[in-house]
């Protein structure tokens, strides 16, 4: 047996059910890495600040949910970098694409921690020591500037995340098309009929 033939077997022992296992619970990271994050920077937060009174008041509603989207990133992340790994492995996927897509997946997780466990405890912070609510304080108050940039901050940070997942998707397209595109076996020369033989005739 060949390299090449070694090489291959590796990739396929594990069978297709447990490959369309992963690819469904891929699939299914990918639309929590998106979806959410989509939903809540297009329709839940801006609804919420045109809503409500006061963007103090928004933000108390928006804050705990975004909590949970960060939540819903890290999880859904850390999956993807690992069912990522293994597409890539066993669809023997080209370098580049296999290590953009399981680096995208650490950026992730990493942007959603970041949102998660830095920006969104110092604004909930600001907004707890502020002498009064922040739409009444200066446009020059210490307190609004620095809200301001944290919030230009998280959505950076919000903006890496989904970079990262639409990488992923495309990576994952990528994958999927290629794989798709088997090589035509080539068709072997129609038998040539034994003439009869008459020479010992």
């Amino acid at each position: 047996m060949n390299n090449s033939t070694a090489h291959g077997s590796r990739f396929t022992a594990h069978g297709p059910g447990l490959e369309a296992v992963v690819l469904f619970w891929h699939l299914v990271a990918l639309s929590v890495a998106l979806v959410p994050l989509l939903f809540f920077g297009f329709a839940v937060a801006p609804a919420a600040f045109h809503v409500l009174p006061t963007r103090d008041m928004a933000a108390s509603l928006v804050s705990p949910i975004l909590t949970k989207v960060c939540w819903l990133l890290e999880a859904s992340f850390v999956l993807l970098f690992l069912t990522s790994w293994l597409l890539a492995r066993w669809w023997d996927a080209p370098r580049l694409s296999r290590s953009l897509a399981t680096r995208a997946a650490i950026l992730g997780v990493i942007a959603a921690l970041v949102v998660e466990k830095l920006l969104i405890p110092r604004i909930d912070k600001i907004r707890e020591d502020a002498p009064g609510l922040i739409d009444n304080l200066p446009a020059a108050d210490p307190a609004r500037i620095q809200l301001a940039r944290y919030h230009r901050l998280s959505f950076a940070f919000f903006a890496l995340a989904l970079g990262a997942a639409v990488i992923i998707l495309a990576a994952t397209v990528r994958w999927i098309s290629r794989r798709g595109q088997t090589p035509r076996a080539p068709t072997a020369p129609a038998p040539v009929p034994k003439l009869l033989d008459l020479s010992d005739v």
